[in-house]
């Protein structure tokens, strides 16, 4: 089933963006809870923590985490500060056992923001939303959310590996708050990792929604 959301005022957009990803949430959390003996995990590439499918899953951790669910998150930005932390502190709780660059990656490279927003809940569930370059304040309200879609879902399990590949891990600072960080904006040549290059036929993939 796919659903396609159309214009709405930019704040009700917001409100029924958050709304919507709680309710797939929901949907996933109780598929999963099914599937007791299997874990299974959620994927989402992000403009920022602030968006909704970041802060649905900081506010239904515990729902997740008695459901076996973990989740990993590729962001454009790392603004704003507080939701980075609340959305790290929610997938290690999901992962206590993975290391920081196994939970969140950095889009740093700016020709990465040609992607769009894109979340997989499990193997059957997948959105997209705008790209992740443009303002929040002038984005395209146009979402599709696709259920009972296992190809959809797997391509966005192989786009979201992908990008992954193409991200860095977040400084260490950005997580825990300590020490001075630059903007998120700003090309940071981070010493933790070098940028991973990007092969020349992966360039155009970005540009195509599923």
């Amino acid at each position: 089933m796919r659903v396609v959301v159309g214009s709405e005022g930019s704040k009700d957009f917001r409100q029924a963006e958050l709304d919507r990803h709680l309710e797939a949430m929901s949907c996933f959390i109780e598929c999963a809870g099914r599937e007791a003996q299997v874990s299974v995990s959620c994927t989402m590439v992000l403009r920022s923590p602030a968006s909704a499918p970041a802060q649905a899953l900081i506010l239904m951790k515990d729902a997740l985490l008695g459901a076996r669910v973990s989740g990993r998150a590729i962001l454009a930005k790392l603004e704003p500060q507080d939701e980075l932390k609340d959305l790290f502190t929610a997938l290690s709780a999901l992962s206590p056992d993975a290391p920081e660059s196994a939970l969140v990656r950095w889009a740093r490279n700016p020709r990465l923001l040609e992607a769009h927003e894109q979340v997989t809940y499990g193997n059957d569930m997948c959105w997209s939303g705008d790209a992740m370059r443009r303002d929040a304040s002038k984005r395209n309200p146009l979402v599709l959310l696709e259920a009972d879609a296992p190809d959809a879902a797997r391509r966005g399990q192989l786009a979201f590996k992908a990008l992954w590949a193409s991200s860095v891990p977040v400084p260490l600072h950005h997580l825990d708050g300590r020490g001075s960080a630059k903007p998120s904006g700003a090309y940071e040549q981070a010493h933790e990792a070098p940028m991973t290059a990007l092969r020349p036929n992966f360039l155009g993939w970005p540009l195509v929604r599923h």
